[in-house]
C-alpha cells in the first residue's frame, strides 16, 4: 500500500521548491529579459510607425494644402492671362478703329481734292467753250436767230461735256 510519510512529503515540496527558485533564477530570468526586450522593440517600433504615420499625415496635409495654393495661383494665372487678353483686344480694336476713321478721313479729304481737280477741268472746259463760242459769235455775222442756234448747240455740247 501506499505509506504516506511526513519526510518524503517534506522533501517533495523542498526539490519543489528549490527546482523553482533554480528555474526562476537561471531559466525564467533570462526568458523574462528576452521578454522585456522584445516588449521595449515592439513598443520602440509601435512609437516608430506612430510617428511615421504623423509625418505622413502631416506630409500629407502639406501637400493638400500646397495643391489647394497652386490651384488658386492657377486660377488667379488664368485670371491674369484673361484679363490681359481682354485688353489686348481692346488696344487692337482701338488701333483698328483709329486706323479706319484715318483711312475714312483721307479717303474724304482724297474724294474732296478729285472733287476741287474735276471742277477745276470742268471750269477750264467751260471756259475753252465759251471762249469758243464767244470767237464764232465775234467772227460771224449774226442775228438773233444765229444766236439763238448757237447757244443751243452750247448748251447740248455743255451738257455733252458735263456727263
Amino acid at each position: 500500500m501506499l505509506n504516506i510519510s511526513l519526510l518524503s512529503v517534506g522533501c517533495t515540496i523542498f526539490n519543489l521548491l528549490l527546482l523553482f527558485f533554480v528555474a526562476k533564477k537561471f531559466l525564467f530570468g533570462r526568458v523574462d529579459a528576452i521578454l522585456v526586450k522584445r516588449m521595449e522593440e515592439v513598443d520602440q517600433a509601435t512609437s516608430e510607425a506612430d510617428e511615421a504615420e504623423r509625418q505622413a499625415l502631416s506630409t500629407k496635409k502639406e501637400y493638400e494644402d500646397k495643391i489647394a495654393s497652386i490651384d488658386v495661383e492657377k486660377e488667379n494665372i488664368l485670371a491674369d492671362i484673361k484679363k490681359q487678353g481682354y485688353e489686348e483686344y481692346e488696344r487692337i480694336i482701338g488701333d483698328a478703329k483709329k486706323k479706319g476713321e484715318q483711312i475714312i478721313t483721307e479717303a474724304r479729304h482724297n474724294a474732296e481734292v478729285e472733287n476741287e481737280r474735276a471742277k477745276e477741268v470742268y471750269a477750264a472746259q467751260l471756259t475753252d467753250m465759251v471762249i469758243d463760242a464767244a470767237s464764232k459769235i465775234a467772227a460771224t455775222k449774226h442775228s438773233s436767230e444765229d444766236d439763238k442756234k448757237l447757244y443751243d448747240k452750247f448748251i447740248i455740247e455743255a451738257g455733252v461735256n458735263n456727263e
